[in-house]
């Protein structure tokens, strides 16, 4: 018996030691300098024939918890005029330099939505962590850059809906009895700010849809499981479908990194009805005669407010979306390859890069998405 008492406090004194072992790594793992970006100040020109070499390297003081551990570093851009509210995630790594080539750096900036071959000031700040969150971690001080861009298409996330409550547009023909993933599908509008939010307003009849990303393929997919959002990457297998118990109109929003999503019944029945919408522009024929005609989207038969056209030459220059073949009836954005419209006023020209897309408009939330084709 008294062994076994002495075991049992052996036992308990070297759980107690360890466990003050893991207090004092936790008490001493605090950080004892200032994080200090060393890069200056710069100005850039990135040129398109330049695009392997090597644009800029970030370099910065190493962080110092106190502790012998790998630290790791985040680097974050954003625009000048706004601070880091709309910041992206520009870089990640263990070491206390990072580098981009010219077409990384310009891939980069225009994701936060910034008009290309145009000059931008852009912040840029890093910070550091261990690895835990009871260790507070360091932001450095903020750097200037100010980078002249150029055009290019950025190759993001799309998502189109597919299933036998939604239109399944095969050779111009309504058709939402199967689910088809090689038709003309209709896509998600995605945000101009954040591209890991979509959303869709339309009409959806009573039955099931999922999410797809690549045209003819059923994978990566989107759905639920559970009454979460989810794809078949993190689940390893298929999510089951999105319902919707009753036809009407639908406001669909769903977000990739957070796994939210919204699905709500909304009332369009005020929304005008158009015959025709098109687009024009200088992106239409790449020259000032785009401004004198419209190029007609398609109306899809199955969902009245949404329209489209597939495989559009389009070339650099800004367009606008018009309905009636005439002024004052037009759409205007600031932002390339999606975002949401406005009819205020005389409204700005979407900016475009040269390339070929399908494009779709909705003309109930005034959102826009164009999609490159390679």
């Amino acid at each position: 018996m008294k062994k076994i008492i002495f075991l049992l406090v052996t036992a308990i004194f070297f759980i107690g030691l360890q466990s003050c072992e893991d207090d004092n790594d936790k008490i001493i793992a605090e950080p004892n300098a200032a994080l200090q970006i060393k890069t200056p100040n710069s100005e850039l020109v990135l040129q398109k024939s330049d695009v392997d070499t090597t644009a800029i390297t970030l370099e910065w003081e190493p962080s110092d918890y106190g502790v012998a551990t790998q630290i790791d570093y985040v680097i974050e851009m954003g625009v000048a005029a706004t601070g880091f509210e709309t910041s992206r995630v520009v870089g990640q790594t263990n070491e206390t330099s990072f580098s981009w080539t010219v077409k990384e750096l310009n891939s980069e900036i225009l994701k936060l939505g910034l008009e290309p071959n145009a000059q931008s000031d852009l912040e840029i700040r890093v910070s550091s962590s261990i690895g835990t969150t009871q260790v507070e971690k360091l932001v450095s001080n903020t750097v200037i850059f100010t980078v002249t861009t150029y055009g290019e298409v950025i190759l993001l996330r799309d998502l189109f809906l597919v299933g036998n409550a939604v239109d399944t547009n095969k050779d111009g023909i309504a058709n939402n009895d199967d689910w088809s993933n090689n038709a003309t599908n209709t896509y998600l509008f995605r945000d101009a700010e954040n591209t890991n939010t979509y959303y869709f307003s339309g009409y959806f009849d009573a039955n099931e849809f999922k999410l797809l990303e690549s045209k003819g393929n059923w994978q990566p997919q989107w759905g639920l499981d559970g009454g979460s959002f989810t794809s078949s990457d993190i689940l390893g297998g298929d999510p089951g479908p999105f319902v919707t118990s009753a036809a009407g109109y639908y406001s669909l929003q769903v977000n990739t990194e957070d796994l939210t999503y919204t699905l709500d019944p909304i009332d369009a029945s005020a929304a005008p009805m158009y015959t025709t919408i098109g687009y024009i522009g200088t992106a239409r024929t790449g020259d000032d005669t785009g401004w004198n005609e419209d190029a007609d989207l398609v109306q899809s038969s199955f969902n009245p407010h949404i329209w489209y056209a597939n495989d559009v030459v389009l070339f650099d220059g800004v367009m606008k979306f018009r309905h009636s073949n005439d002024w004052p009836g037009n759409w205007g954005g600031t932002t390339a390859l999606s975002g949401t419209t406005t009819t205020a006023g005389d409204p700005p020209a979407i900016p475009v890069i040269a390339g070929t897309y399908d494009i779709w408009f909705n003309d109930l939330d005034g959102r826009y998405i164009l999609i490159p084709k390679s």
